[in-house]
Order: structure tokens, then sequence, then C-alpha cells
């Protein structure tokens, strides 16, 4: 079965980020262009992306790497949802700081904010790179639902700030009633995100057509038993920060929420 290697990930990982950085889409080159632009925050990014692509390395088999690069992408959606609610609903001034709040408690509403940016830029890098991995590996199905897992989110992500807002204002949300039902519009995409019967069962010799045609998974078919051992992660590149990965293995996707130093991972339910 042919399968994507650790080094495959991060150097197609590496590849979607520089690429984006150039591209015409202004998002995403300017999230990518400030990530490769601070060789620290390049460094944390690495690490952690590291560590998730060892993740989907580990499956080993096409359709489960295909099924762990959906989770990382919903759960970049998650942690990139509160930043992208901001800049969406053009959310500003007081609503911006009592939204914060929400999530970082007492924190100075200016070092949230800081600390929401980066964690956003990490969360955005990840998912540009999984979702081009996913459309690499000819799985247009999943591109197509995280498309709409994205907006299905972000609408429910709005009604609970802004139900979060009428609450610490003392006041009643018109829309609360729907709040359950839009949830379950989430949960529901999430699930067939998640449906292994929703991976096609692409066949060998289409994926090798596609190596012989000059695709990018070259490095990535069948191996014997008896292969010799490679390296598991990509060299340096040039100028940037040294790899190095963490000691263990890295947790599952967390429920929706933002990523805040020293605190774990807030649940929205």
């Amino acid at each position: 079965m042919i399968y994507l290697t650790r080094t495959r990930l991060m150097l197609e990982s590496e590849r979607a980020v520089v690429t984006r950085a150039a591209a015409n889409d202004e998002l995403p080159r300017r999230i990518c262009s400030q990530l490769l632009a601070d060789g620290a925050r390049y460094a944390l990014w690495h690490v952690r992306h590291d560590g998730r692509m060892g993740v989907v390395a580990g499956e080993r088999r096409r359709a489960r790497q295909i099924l762990s690069l959906r989770a990382v992408s919903i759960e970049q959606i998650h942690r990139a949802a509160l930043v992208t609610y901001f800049r969406e609903r053009q959310v500003a001034g007081d609503a911006r700081e009592q939204t914060l709040r929400e999530f970082y408690g007492v924190t100075d509403p200016r070092d949230a904010a800081i600390m929401e940016h980066r964690n956003y830029l990490l969360a955005a890098s990840t998912q540009f790179c999984a979702t081009d991995i996913l459309d690499m590996t000819g799985d247009r199905r999943g591109v197509e639902l995280l498309r709409s897992y994205e907006l299905a989110y972000g609408q429910y992500f709005a009604m609970f700030c802004e139900r979060a807002r009428a609450r610490q204002a003392g006041a009643s949300y018109l829309l609360a009633a729907l709040l359950p039902e839009v949830r379950d519009v989430t949960v529901r995409i999430r699930a067939r995100l998640m449906d292994d019967q929703s991976v096609s069962a692409q066949p060998i010799a289409v994926l090798r057509a596609q190596v012989a045609s000059g695709g990018r998974l070259g490095d990535d078919r069948v191996r014997p038993s008896n292969a010799c051992a490679s390296s598991s992660t990509s060299r340096s590149r040039p100028r940037r920060p040294t790899i190095c990965s963490p000691i263990g293995r890295p947790s599952g996707v967390k429920p929706a929420g933002t990523e805040i130093a020293g605190r774990p991972v807030q649940v929205i339910a």
C-alpha cells in the first residue's frame, strides 16, 4: 500500500508554505509570509507541525492517513476561529475586548490579541499544508467537506461569541434558540469527514501513474519489509531554524477552542 512518509509530509508542507507565500491569494500569502519572516515563530510552527505529521505518517495506510490529515485540518479550523471571526465580522473595539475576555479571562486584551494572532498564524499555516496534501492525494471529497465545515463552524462560532457578549452585558441573545441546531450541522459534517466510507479507494495503479507523470509522490511507493531505514524528518533548510521534536506522542484532536499559553484548550459547547 502506498503511504506518505514523515519526510514527504514535511517536505510537502514546507513547499506549501513557500508556494502560498508567493501566490496571488492575499490571505494565505500574508499569513505564510509572516510565518517565514519570523525565525522563532517558524521554528515553533515547524516543531508542532512535525509532531502532527508524525502522527499522520504513523497510520501507514492511505485511507487512515487521509482521515488523520482531515482531523488535523478540523483542529486548525477550531484554533483559527477567533481571529477569523474578528476579521470576517469586522469585530473591533469593546466587542473585540469582550470576546477576548470570554476566552482569556483577566488577561490584558492587548496581550491576548498578540497571543491569539500568533496562534492563528500557526494554525492557519498548518491548515493550508494539510489541505494542500489532501488535494495532492486526490481527496477532493475531503477538501470539499472541509470547506463546508469551515463555513458551518464559522457560523456557529460567531453565534457563540455574540451570545457570550450578550451574557456579559446581562442581555438576551435573540438567536440563542438556534445555537443547538447550528451546532448539530457542524457535528454532522464533522462525522462525514471522519467516516472512512467517505475516503475514495484510489487504486495503486492510479497513484503510480501520477508518480510517473511527474506527481509529487515519488518517495512514497510501496516499501518492502526489508527496505533500509530512512530519515523520519527533513533536513533544516539554510538560514532556517534547526529542526527538533519534543519527546512523546502529541495528543489527539481537541474539541473546539483557542490555544492559550499555560491553559488547556477551552471547550465550546
